[in-house]
């Protein structure tokens, strides 16, 4: 039975959301990068009809089949995000005219850590850096190069260091994520 909401619908309204800010560009960018994950472990006609009435069966699938690559905190964050990201696609879907986003509002300008005995204003250089788990940054944003589209996100390594990867493939495989883990642990000298 077609419930007429497609992974690709999904996607392309979190696409729209963070472009014409109803949402933060790195919220909606998170909650993509969670749904492309979970929804992975649907076949091709799952994947046309999401079956939004039981997705805590293909959140569980997903924690099962994936359980090895992520710890739990990121297995339930992930369960998270997609719980939220179909909610908010729900109420759009349901009245578009009114659809607004609950975001936290932060002043960082007002925020200090203390490092080294001093502080300094959090996200200047010498702040202290939240540490992330990798599949769960964040600051994601679209990114466009000539013909290939990607994401584009930021790990912090450690404080001070932040890493900024780009062009990621939307549609970023296990091998071919693994060849770049690969490539990255090359970088490190032994």
């Amino acid at each position: 039975m077609q419930n007429g909401h497609s992974l690709e619908d999904l996607l392309d309204f979190l696409s729209h959301a963070g472009e014409r800010g109803l949402m933060p560009t790195a919220t909606a960018q998170a909650l993509a990068v969670a749904t492309r994950n979970v929804f992975s472990v649907l076949d091709d006609a799952e994947r046309s009809s999401l079956p939004f009435d039981d997705l805590e069966a293909v959140i569980r699938r997903f924690n099962n089949k994936r359980a090895r690559d992520f710890n739990p905190a990121s297995l339930k964050e992930y369960g998270r995000r997609v719980r939220r990201a179909v909610e908010m696609y729900q109420q759009w879907k349901s009245d578009p005219a009114n659809f607004t986003v609950k975001t936290r509002s932060t002043n960082t300008s007002k925020k200090k850590e203390k490092v080294n005995g001093r502080t300094a204003p959090a996200g200047q250089p010498g702040a202290i850096q939240d540490s992330v788990e990798p599949a769960l940054a964040t600051n994601a944003a679209p990114v466009t190069a000539g013909s290939v589209t990607g994401y584009q996100t930021a790990f912090p390594v450690r404080a001070g260091h932040v890493v900024v990867v780009a062009n990621i493939p939307f549609d970023l495989s296990q091998s071919e994520a693994e060849r770049l883990a690969q490539f990255i642990r090359l970088l490190a000298p032994v």
